[in-house]
């Protein structure tokens, strides 16, 4: 079929690029409703960076959703609570007081480390840990709180695969750990940022997804809700021997190379003729 012609030329395309990047990467591309995939290395673990809020976000709603924690209820940020890097949180001065789902919507929107830091206060380490391993994911790892030097010098690292932060979007989207826990943490996965995903999908096309990028790492992991053929993808770098500003450009073309073939498939039918507007 072309279809799978298709699947066969982009996976040959992404191993290319990806063996050419200075440094290891890797990738997971997969149809929803499909048995369609790509993996290369995508057993292979990388740190995730800010990828890692996805899992602390499922586990905030999961606490909610037993009643273990009130979502509305306020947090007084203090200068002591906050931490440098990015986001906005640490660029203000005074208290302030945020409902806990602001803070998580800082989290994932703006990657606010202080607000992540206080949401794996609420989430748990431990906690979070349970519930990544309820859904099947065995290298998934929070380790660490955002701006932990001490952690990052002893390898103590969050970490992922690119197989695995697949496989964590997928058990969103087929409404697992449940429902409601899918529901809220994919609504809010879906606010708009500045990601390489949402560089080369156009705005029209919803994108849940969280970008992490720390020195020598980046990666974007996230679902592309184009309207017949929606896809999940996840590309992941390390020991990166280009600057930041190229890897996260790295990440951008590669996310492009992939959504030029998912929106061709999106947009013919099974023969490669284009579909009728709709």
């Amino acid at each position: 079929m072309a279809q799978q012609l298709m699947w066969k030329k982009l996976e040959s395309k992404l191993q290319k690029v990806l063996d050419e990047f200075p440094g290891v990467a890797g990738a997971c591309v997969q149809k929803i409703g499909g048995q369609n995939r790509i993996s290369i290395n995508g057993s292979e673990l990388f740190p995730t960076a800010s990828t890692i809020k996805i899992h602390v976000l499922a586990q905030l709603f999961a606490r909610a959703e037993k009643g273990e924690l009130d979502m509305h209820s306020r947090v007084v940020v203090t200068q002591e609570k906050r931490v440098p890097g990015s986001g906005i949180l640490s660029h203000l001065h005074g208290h302030v007081e945020l409902t806990l789902y602001n803070l998580a919507v800082l989290m994932i929107a703006l990657s606010d480390n202080t607000a992540t830091n206080l949401c794996i206060d609420f989430a748990g380490m431990e906690e979070t840990n349970s519930l990544i391993r309820s859904l099947g994911l065995t290298a998934t790892t929070l380790r660490r709180k955002m701006q932990d030097p001490d952690a990052i010098s002893q390898s103590r690292e969050n970490v992922s695969t690119p197989d695995e932060c697949v496989a964590m979007l997928m058990a969103l989207q087929q409404g697992r750990p449940s429902s409601y826990v899918a529901r809220e943490t994919l609504e809010i996965l879906k606010n708009p940022k500045d990601a390489p995903l949402n560089k080369v999908v156009p705005p029209d096309v919803p994108v849940a997804n969280k970008p992490g990028g720390m020195d020598n790492v980046q990666c974007d992991a996230g679902i592309v809700y184009l309207p017949r053929k929606p896809y999940l993808v996840a590309i992941m770098t390390k020991h990166g021997m280009i600057n930041s500003m190229e890897q996260r450009q790295f990440i951008v073309d590669t996310g492009r190379l992939v959504h030029e073939t998912m929106s061709t498939l999106d947009a013919t039918n099974e023969y490669g003729l284009g579909l009728p507007s709709a």
